[in-house]
């Protein structure tokens, strides 16, 4: 930034006059501040340098004026002594702007962008680099332009608000080798535009859900607070008691769920409008359709021969009118006044293995706006045989009065031949539940198949299964041809073509776990495919042969269940036990101890049996000795491909000539190893050619005299029995009377 400014300081008391001028030129508007100094100097031949020194700490302060100073310089000086003056002055400069070479009126909207065109050309010979500033953080563009010599070209700005109003801002160019120029912008920013979201069609009783997605293209953090002006049919998924925080430059997608309430368009419109400090409104309008109920996804219950389960279908009045509800069980009656597809036939049949629990009556059921009802049906089933029935739920008016369609000329034909109408009424309106009742044969009364093997080792075994049932309906069975047995690839649990069956019957057997866990760890261990297939007419029974294939990795015990599904006939199920043993020692490692309560150690390196690292956890099975550590006992083991975990087993011996033992196992989700450690004693050697200190040889015992003792004439000589007698101290002579 330069200025313009010349001044001039004349010292009339100082017999050298000093004028100083500065240089300043305004480009730009700007207020800048500073100090400037003035120096007048004159040196005298007989002045001392302590005279110089102490003159230049004489600095007089700026906020008087030159006069006073120098009139109180002349009083103090008048011999005429002043060497050195100096005088500061703190400048304080304002400067306006000079006028845009152009001023640009623009218009948007809100969380949109815009695109500002300036025009630039460079008519000097000369390359033209030029720094770009920007009045706002909204405005996007290049910082920095280089024009070649004769150059046009456009400058292409970028404005993203999100604060409604109008406002002024400017791009500033500032040429390196010419004066500053600059554009003023006259932006004015209106409301965010609203937006209509695609018509969504959803049945009667359901819901579906719509995705807002809000978009934020600006700098700004917007924190949105949502209005619903139909919370009713349509519920915005936001937590009410925070805000909706949406980051600069970032997309966030909005839930909202609609749920009809009346068939067709009527009452179906909504309006959420987001708010913020920037702006008042964002709008956007939903609009929906209810639809006819169609038939609800097939519902399975399962449960034990001759026992019973339950299941509860729920139903809410969808409208806000009081409705008188009816409720059909196709397998006990069928419903009258109502069309429905050949595709549901098999439903109709009639059958006892169902019936409702829980409901005094079923007929005339008054339900009030929103109101719910529970709807508890009981499944036992005597014979092994898939089971088929329909839960309807007529609701009608309170009043008898039809229910309008106001979209009747937008169903098709095939629409209101299921709908059963003619004009745009319907008198009921029905929602049809299918349920599918599944038998399972109850646990056979012989001894649980029981599987072992040593870990790390592979068995086969042999298991039969005999499978009991009706196999004389539809598609009897009459040999082993009649039916085929293959692995389940996939579930039957949607139904969705269940009158779609094979002409021969189809069991499909699978392995189940008893978690997820030992499933992922027993997946790739546990096998089992069919043998062997046959069918005893007279006993109504279907004889399998399975042969298992068990491998285990690490030992365990478990229980996996043999499960047999037949869509047409039911399930059954066989338990099976795998027990996994020890598996032989990979190893043993011997230590041999420095001494009594010192540690000696041995090290050795292990990895992971697979490609990618494995937590392990190392410790000492129950029974090994307390003297024995393991370091690290938990870690990870680095893949197969590289040198490995270093592991170091040691022990602290606390006893001589003692043999210490312990089995380390080291444990992985799929591996097992197992080490047995022995702790030796030290060894040591017997000192070789030392001079005894104590002598062993008694040669002078050996030396001495012998002396040969008379017994008999010393025990002559005793007159009391000795210590030895079993009566002490006795005279041996009796005295005479």
């Amino acid at each position: 930034m330069a200025y313009t400014v010349f001044s001039a300081l004349t010292l009339d008391n100082v017999s050298s006059d000093c004028q100083a001028s500065i240089g300043l030129q305004a480009n730009i508007w700007h207020t800048a501040a500073g100090a400037i100094s003035f120096s007048v100097k004159r040196r005298r031949d007989d002045d001392s340098q302590e005279d110089s020194d102490q003159d230049q700490c004489r600095v007089p302060s700026f906020q008087k004026s030159l006069s006073e100073l120098f009139h109180k310089f002349d009083e103090e000086e008048s011999d005429d002594s002043v060497s050195n003056f100096q005088v500061w002055y703190y400048l304080e400069i304002h400067s306006s702007p000079g006028p845009p070479v152009n001023i640009i009126e623009m218009k948007c909207l809100a969380l949109e962008s815009i695109y500002i065109e300036i025009p630039l050309s460079n008519p000097k010979e000369k390359m033209i680099h030029l720094d770009v500033q920007l009045s706002n953080a909204a405005l996007n563009g290049f910082k920095q332009l280089t024009l070649h010599p004769l150059e046009c070209i456009n400058y292409v700005l970028q404005y993203s608000p999100a604060t409604t109003g109008c406002r002024d801002e400017s791009v500033i160019f500032q040429p390196d080798m010419a004066p500053e120029f600059w554009y003023l912008l006259r932006l004015t920013t209106e409301l965010p535009k609203s937006t209509t979201v695609p018509e969504i069609q959803c049945d009667l009783g359901k819901y579906v859900t719509q995705i807002i997605p809000l978009v934020n293209p600006t700098h700004e953090t917007l924190e949105l607070q949502a209005t619903n002006s139909n919370p009713e049919n349509f519920v915005l998924d936001v937590n009410r008691s925070s805000q909706l925080t949406i980051p600069p430059h970032s997309i966030k997608e909005v839930s909202v769920h609609f749920y009809p309430s009346a068939l067709g368009r009527t009452g179906h419109q909504v309006s959420i409008t987001f708010h913020c400090t920037q702006f008042k409104e964002w709008i956007f309008h939903l609009s929906g359709v209810g639809l006819f109920p169609q038939p609800i996804n097939i519902e399975r219950i399962t449960t034990y021969l001759r026992l019973q389960s339950s299941i509860v279908i729920p139903f809410q009045n969808p409208t806000k009118e009081d409705v008188l509800v009816n409720i059909v069980l196709t397998s006990l009656e069928k419903p009258r006044h109502l069309v429905i597809d050949r595709y549901w036939n098999s439903f109709f049949h009639e059958t006892s293995a169902f019936k409702f629990s829980g409901l005094s009556h079923t007929q005339g059921i008054t339900l009030p706006p929103k109101g719910n009802i529970d709807i508890t049906v009981l499944f036992m089933p005597h014979i092994m045989k898939l089971h088929r029935t329909m839960v309807i739920v007529q609701m009608m008016r309170a009043n008898r009065e039809s229910w309008p369609i106001d979209n009747f000329d937008e169903l098709s034909t095939e629409m209101k031949r299921t709908m059963g109408i003619e004009s745009g009424e319907i008198q009921a309106i029905h929602w049809i539940y299918p349920i599918l009742g599944l038998p399972q044969a109850l646990h056979p009364k012989f001894p649980q198949v029981v599987i072992k093997c040593q870990s790390r080792k592979r068995i086969e075994q042999e298991v039969e299964v005999t499978l009991t049932g009706d196999f004389f309906g539809e598609n009897p069975i009459l040999d082993a041809t009649d039916f085929v047995v293959i692995p389940k690839e996939y579930s039957y649990d949607s139904y969705e073509d269940i009158d779609d069956l094979p002409v021969k019957r189809e069991f499909e057997y699978e392995i189940q776990f008893e978690s997820e866990v030992m499933k992922s760890n027993l997946e790739s261990c546990v096998a089992l495919y069919m043998i062997k297939k046959s069918y005893h007419v007279n006993a109504k029974m279907i004889a399998l042969v399975f042969n298992v294939v068990f491998a285990p990795k690490k030992p365990l015990r478990t229980q996996i269940t043999l499960k047999i599904e037949c869509i047409t006939d039911g399930i059954w199920k066989f338990p099976i036990t795998l027990v996994a043993t020890e598996p032989d020692v990979d190893d043993v490692i011997d230590i041999e101890g420095i001494g009594l309560f010192k540690e000696s150690t041995v090290d050795f390196r292990l990895t992971s049996q697979t490609r990618n690292p494995e937590p392990f956890t190392a410790y000492f099975l129950p029974g090994s000795d307390p003297e024995f550590f393991v370091k690290p006992q938990v870690g990870e083991l680095p893949p197969f491909d590289t040198e490995g975990t270093v592991l170091l087993v040691g022990f602290k011996p606390r006893m001589y000539s003692r043999k210490y033992k312990a089995t380390l196992a080291i444990q992985t989700p799929d591996m097992y190893w197992l080490y047995d450690i022995n702790g030796l004693p030290q060894v040591t050697m017997p000192p070789m050619n030392v001079k005894a200190k104590i002598d062993t040889t008694n040669e002078r015992f050996q030396s001495k005299p012998v002396r040969r003792r008379n017994i008999i004439r010393e025990n002559a000589k005793l007159t009391r029995t000795g210590v030895s007698s079993t009566i002490k101290g006795v005279p041996l002579m009796l005295k005479n009377k």
